[in-house]
């Protein structure tokens, strides 16, 4: 294995593949190609966080937090932007360094389900969304791929009862906690169908299924189950520390990357380019790779590059069971799909969060709605949050906290801009549509109405504002026509022959659960579209 913090960068040569980013996407796509034999070089801008500890270089100037947010794999630097609540400035939960946002997921690795990759068909309100009729490919052509996905992320879990996969490579999950188990019976009690949720996390000892970059391997994170084995076993190479600023091009190949890396500006050249920064950097670097023979920034053609922005909603339900029990187990055990296409209306998942209910995580939940609707929160009080959450830890103490994820629709409007008064180089705008108001508060009402009569339920109040900046995509979509979409079937550029895209950029619409699995398993399909094209 190559120490990727070596004192030189690599020796210059044309690698089969450059993949810039080392999550969900790219980790596996660059695990894959170098298991298959190619040559492949990482690029990444954060910490090697899966070996030995080393130091960022210093905070860009006027963000001292910067160093200790490296450390931690998490973003340094505050996202910008405006939505229908108003203007933000906050540090998002995205991940930088090797293993990327999966450094801090929660590890749940769900499938999208049959009604995804069918869209427009569940929102006849909604016509100016910019949903396709199809996605590109079909659930039958990604069920092997989610099979092969959840044997490398080592997932733990039952089958969903719903859409049941009898070839799933599930491992047998923990027991529940006693609570966890009542909820268990009361849900099913109630005529729903809840399962035992799909999580990556491997309770090894003491297991604290760390919301963090975990120590131990126990949360199967990208770095873990692919980078690193790409580095170990098969010759994959890389460089931390190393932020891709713009690609190279000669017509309508993609040559290599231009880099910064130790103050110095590095060019990597390859056959094939892989962008994997995420939805909110990707169509950045593409955008930023402007030239006089693409004026418009990389694989533009279509205008689409940054636009379609989609977030999920989500709103956090307190359920309890009515008694006092241990609730000592692991934290998230319980997910159902009964509401996902519900009476003619898609609305989508239903899974515990992982958190337990006290102050101090109560506290957290409403600072953060705090930075998200200022204009709602900030007359209560300096410290409204604290005296909230002391009262609702009495209130709520034994209930488990669960969350709806809710589809978001992709919309022009909603979009990256490259901004260079920004600290990142970007901001966003996001509309937050009437049409994703109602649907959220349809979620709301058919779970009270279905769950209240056999336990005790509360939505927490955090107001209208749900967005869930956790689950990004849709900026560089892939589809089947060129004037509308980014990529094509294969997640490659339309306008280009060797370029790529493999983090949630590329999705055309948001589902209604949590997008890692999808993310991971198209990376599979097209490493196989790329090393046959090879």
């Amino acid at each position: 294995m190559t120490e990727p913090d070596e004192a030189s960068p690599p020796e210059p040569e044309i690698w089969d593949a450059i993949v810039i980013g080392c999550g969900m996407g790219g980790a596996t796509i660059g695990y894959e190609l170098a298991r298959l034999g190619r040559r492949v070089l990482f690029l990444e801008k954060g910490l090697f966080l899966h070996g030995p500890k080393e130091d960022p270089e210093g905070p860009p100037p006027g963000h001292p937090a910067a160093q200790d947010l490296l450390r931690r794999g998490r973003w340094p630097l505050p996202i910008s932007g405006r939505t229908s609540f108003g203007p933000v400035d906050f540090h998002a939960p995205l991940g930088c360094g090797t293993g990327g946002s999966t450094t801090l997921y929660s590890a749940q690795l769900e499938r999208f389900r049959a009604a995804d990759f069918a869209p427009r068909a569940w929102y006849p309100d909604a016509p100016d969304a910019n949903l396709p009729e199809q996605w590109p490919v079909t659930l039958e052509q990604m069920i092997p791929f989610y099979r092969r996905a959840e044997a490398l992320f080592g997932v733990f879990g039952t089958p969903d009862p719903l859409e049941p996969d009898p070839e799933a490579p599930l491992a047998p999950p923990p027991a529940m906690s006693a609570r966890d188990a009542a909820l268990f019976e009361c849900f099913q009690a109630a005529g729903l169908h809840p399962y035992r949720s799909h999580v990556a996390v491997e309770h090894i000892g003491n297991c604290l299924e760390c919301d963090e970059k975990c120590p131990f391997g126990c949360k199967h994170d990208a770095g873990y189950r692919c980078l690193l084995p790409a580095l170990r076993d098969h010759g994959a190479m890389l460089l931390a520390r190393c932020e891709a600023m713009y690609l190279l091009t000669e017509g309508r190949r993609v040559t290599g990357v231009a880099a910064h890396w130790r103050g110095e500006e590095l060019r990597f050249h390859a056959r094939i380019v892989v962008a994997a920064a995420g939805a909110w950097m990707t169509p950045l670097l593409l955008l930023r790779s402007r030239s006089a023979e693409w004026p418009d920034g990389l694989a533009n053609a279509s205008g689409q590059v940054g636009r379609n922005l989609m977030l999920h909603a989500t709103d956090l339900v307190t359920v309890d069971p009515g008694e006092r029990l241990p609730s000592a187990g692991p934290r998230k055990a319980i997910t159902l799909n009964d509401f996902y296409d519900d009476r003619g209306y898609k609305l989508g998942t239903f899974q515990s969060v992982g958190l337990r209910l006290g102050a101090p995580v109560i506290e957290a939940l409403l600072m953060s709605a705090t930075d998200r609707d200022p204009a709602r929160w900030s007359a209560r009080g300096p410290d409204f949050a604290a005296r909230a959450a002391r009262m609702a830890e009495r209130r709520f103490g034994s209930a488990n906290l669960m969350a709806t994820i809710m589809e978001d629709l992709p919309y022009a409007e909603n979009r990256v801009i490259p901004d260079p008064r920004s600290g990142n180089g970007m901001r966003f705008d996001y509309v937050y549509t009437e049409e994703l108001f109602r649907r959220s508060r349809l979620f709301q009402r058919r779970l009270v109405e279905t769950l209240s009569p056999k336990m005790a339920t509360a939505i927490m109040p955090f107001g209208r504002n749900n967005i869930n900046y956790g689950h990004v995509c849709g900026t560089c979509r892939f589809g089947d026509d060129p004037r509308t979409s980014v990529l094509d079937a294969t997640n490659r550029a339309h306008d280009l022959d060797n370029l790529y895209v493999v983090d949630g950029s590329f999705f055309p619409s948001s589902g209604g659960t949590n997008p890692s699995l999808t993310i991971a398993a198209n990376a599979l399909r097209v490493a196989g579209i790329i090393d046959r094209r090879l």
